[in-house]
């Protein structure tokens, strides 16, 4: 099997000649560790370069090579969101406006806030999103035409992207007190998720990556009933078209997902990133219970085990999972997160390098 091949199987609940992994980004300063080589601005915020700025042809093979090296099948990528630089700060960083009007003063490892898109009620009718056009391909095409890897491109979505335009508490106001409004700016935020979604897969895509952390450790921000309401109703809607597209839909979501897990077997999703372990997640209680119906994609920790276990611990929790797990097929190994840049290399290669290991000793 080939990446694409092997990752449409696993996503289908399918026999695969291997398990296959990946990875949501692989950091610069790792990078760095594999390759002996120097990429820019390295320690800088990586996932901020990774959704706004172009690729240049040395960043794109160092990426190539080092994702080529721990074995991956899928690259993850964003239709980029340029940034226009608008002002400066008193301390000289820039400031920076984005595609959905979001203005923020970017520093080298953080950005701060300074406006938001949608600031009083009147605005949920009025804002107008981005088009399509207002995105970039040039990343996703460099994966698309001079890799053979499984392409899968992240959309921002559901009640994690609806709250940024307006900050926490006023999607908790707005949620009571302005239902009605939300809901129209809801629907009309779907239409662009769809359209966008529709955009990538015509520019190459092999699958759509939605994005949507809607709960914390416990359990979800909004009671499912609002979840549903606000949000699900909507993305099973965009599944299905995706789906009509002839391409999988996974989505990527943080916390416990053990409240909303039935809601989204009901959105007849593909795959469900995240998983994360210390957030209650149980992925063999998670598989027995969804079977041949999702895929389960992550799951293994960055909190302890990555960044403070050794590699031999790494290699354990690595045939533990596909023993467990991987022989009833429907699973992709990755971080419930990303490699960052605070795991010690010898652990992300030990992690990558195990999977290939026990799958030829447990398929």
């Amino acid at each position: 099997m080939n990446h694409k091949e092997r990752m449409l199987a696993a996503l289908k609940c399918q026999p695969v000649d291997r398990i296959p992994h990946g990875e949501q980004m692989l950091h610069d300063v790792l990078i760095q560790k594999i390759l002996k080589v120097k990429m820019p601005k390295a320690e800088e915020n990586a996932l901020v370069r990774w959704m706004t700025e172009e690729l240049s042809d040395f960043q794109f093979e160092c990426h190539k090579k080092a994702r080529e090296f721990l074995g991956f099948d899928f690259i993850h990528v964003f239709p980029r969101e340029p940034w226009i630089k608008i002002d400066e700060s008193k301390e000289g960083y820039p400031i920076y406006r984005d595609v959905w009007g979001m203005e923020a003063i970017s520093t080298p490892f953080t950005y701060e806030i300074l406006k938001k898109p949608v600031e009083k009620p009147e605005d949920l009718k009025t804002y107008q999103f981005p088009t399509i056009d207002d995105f970039k391909y040039d990343n996703l095409h460099k994966w698309v035409h001079k890799s053979d890897f499984f392409v899968v491109v992240q959309i921002e979505t559901g009640f994690f992207k609806i709250n940024q335009f307006m900050g926490f508490n006023n999607y908790m106001f707005y949620l009571y007190e302005h239902r009605r409004e939300l809901l129209d700016f809801t629907a009309r935020f779907f239409d662009h998720v769809f359209n966008l979604a529709k955009k990538v897969i015509q520019e190459g895509a092999d699958c759509v990556w939605l994005s949507n952390d809607f709960a914390y450790n416990t359990g979800p921000f909004i009671s499912p009933k609002d979840l549903w309401e606000m949000d699900f109703s909507f993305m099973k809607d965009v599944v299905r078209k995706i789906h009509d597209l002839g391409k999988p839909v996974v989505l990527h979501g943080c916390g416990n997902q053990n409240y909303t897990l039935d809601m989204l077997l009901d959105c007849e999703i593909d795959g469900l990133h995240s998983l994360q372990p210390t957030a209650g997640n149980d992925i063999c209680q998670i598989k027995e219970k969804c079977g041949d119906r999702l895929c389960l994609i992550g799951n293994i920790d960055i909190s302890e085990l990555l960044p403070f276990g050794s590699p031999y611990d790494v290699d354990q929790a690595i045939k533990d999972l596909v023993e467990k797990v991987g022989k009833k097929n429907g699973l992709v190994i990755a971080t419930c997160n990303l490699l960052d840049m605070d795991i010690p290399i010898e652990n992300a290669i030990t992690m990558h390098f195990a999977v290939d290991k026990y799958s030829a000793r447990y398929l």
